[in-house]
């Protein structure tokens, strides 16, 4: 049988990346501009709570609303506002949200940022949308690049990826993981997740029936293949009994891949 296993440990710095235009970076790191017309912009619309589509799209970005229980790629988790009359200028609106985008990140979806492989970026007014009261604020996302997400962050703890997300090449010793579009060439695909109820990790003993039940028995179910036969591997991931009280995130998550890398689009059903 082809298992293996990430251990993590909470060691991985947030990254703040976002711009100071009408709308968003196309991806973290990555700085965009926008329209000039004050009317056009969606920041003073946003709430929090709303989640939001593809932030790159291959030109001028736009912040476009999608309801949470569908594929997104960010959510809002903080509003925060700003008290200046003339507009303060880029880097101003790059500290408000260095200082208060990473305390967002934790607040709102309850696990510190450097324990989680999602991102929090954000988005501020340029000079030409600041004539808009309703534009003086700076919004704090959260979410991935790759997209893939299903419901809201909020309150999940989430150190791990969701469901459905596709991943780069396992770090040992970091959560620090890179989620990448299933489209584009990744490692492993989570396919399948079970939180464990009990109060403490489970044992040796329990964790091996958890383990047959979701892992082995769903790497099956998706690929169409006993691992065994198939020519990818399971790896896995599971919060360390020693920081079992300090992370919440208590999901056994299955993923299907290869060291080797190179997969493009999703495993389910190859039956290789």
């Amino acid at each position: 049988m082809k298992t293996r296993y990430i251990t993590v440990l909470a060691s991985a710095m947030v990254v703040l990346a976002g711009c100071a235009g009408p709308s968003a970076p196309s991806t973290p790191g990555t700085p965009t501009g926008g329209v000039t017309s004050a009317a056009s912009s969606p920041l003073g619309a946003l709430t929090l709570g709303q989640c939001l589509g593809n932030l790159d799209t291959g030109g001028t970005p736009a912040l476009i609303p999608i309801d949470c229980t569908e594929k997104h790629y960010w959510e809002v988790a903080a509003i925060l506002p700003t008290t200046e009359d003339a507009y303060p200028g880029e880097p101003a609106l790059r500290q408000i949200a260095e200082t208060g985008c990473g305390a967002a990140f934790a607040g709102y979806v309850g696990v510190d940022p450097g324990a989680s492989p999602f991102g929090v970026t954000f988005v501020a007014p340029s000079q030409a949308h600041w004539s808009d009261p309703a534009n003086r604020k700076v919004a704090c996302l959260v979410g991935t690049a790759a997209g893939g997400l299903v419901g809201s962050m909020a309150g999940t703890a989430m150190s791990f990826p969701a469901k459905g997300q596709c991943t780069g090449k396992p770090l040992t010793g970091s959560y620090a993981i890179d989620l990448i579009s299933c489209a584009d060439p990744h490692y492993y695909e989570v396919y399948a997740s079970k939180k464990w109820s009990g109060k403490s990790a489970p044992t040796t003993a329990q964790f091996d029936k958890l383990y047959q039940s979701v892992c082995v028995n769903g790497f099956k179910d998706f690929v169409g293949v006993n691992v065994g036969k198939s020519k990818y591997e399971i790896l896995y991931s599971m919060v360390p009994a020693k920081q079992w009280s300090k992370l919440k995130d208590h999901r056994l998550v299955c993923s299907a891949g290869s060291p080797k890398g190179k997969i493009t689009g999703s495993l389910k059903g190859v039956k290789e």
